[in-house]
């Protein structure tokens, strides 16, 4: 939860439109290989695609109830930061 100033509102980003105009295909064996990548952990990519398919197999795990919340949040959390920071 952000800790933000009085009378400040956070915004909520939403990729979907996006994603429905511009869907990823990928092969079964090319996805599955993706997600099992874990050189340097597994939540740190090394390409946008390889960190796209780890998102989507987080939220199609949460969404199938495989892990919890709790579990989902820090996973994704991990995912999103590694990959911001990655060319800092």
């Amino acid at each position: 939860m952000l800790n933000n100033p009085p009378n400040k509102v956070n915004t909520m980003i939403a990729l979907m439109p996006h994603a429905i105009s511009h869907p990823i295909e990928i092969s079964e064996d090319e996805y599955a290989q993706l997600v099992r990548l874990k050189q340097y952990g597994w939540s740190v990519c090394q390409t946008e695609r390889e960190w796209l398919v780890k998102l989507h197999y987080l939220r199609q795990g949460l969404k199938e109830g495989k892990i919890d919340e709790t579990t989902f949040q820090q996973r994704e959390t991990a995912l999103v930061l590694n990959w911001l920071r990655k060319d800092i």
